[in-house]
């Protein structure tokens, strides 16, 4: 996720090397082994490529299904721009609406 939020570069991970990445549960599980995940996806949020990072959309792949593919990372990508779009909109106020 760090290169999403720092580089603004989306990240595809098979097998993510790191369970600790996405931290612990209560238990003290890390999550990406409590859930299971065999693939991920985190893709910075941004309105255009050279606009600033707002965030992240991180979706997991989980139990036995394949791993991600290319396809899938392109939808999510508009998907991202979208939220991006979203986000950056001036918020309006209920009293103003």
């Amino acid at each position: 996720m760090a290169d999403a939020l720092d580089d603004g570069v989306s990240a595809l991970r098979v097998s993510p090397p790191d369970a600790n990445a996405f931290g612990r549960d209560a238990t003290g599980a890390p999550v990406l082994v409590r859930e299971e995940v065999t693939s991920l996806l985190c893709i910075p949020l941004r309105v255009s490529p050279t606009s600033p990072v707002l965030g992240a959309l991180t979706l997991f792949r989980t139990g036995g299904r394949i791993a991600f593919e290319m396809a899938e990372a392109g939808a999510a990508d508009r998907v991202s721009r979208h939220i991006a779009l979203a986000l950056s909109r001036p918020r309006v106020r209920e009293a103003d609406a």
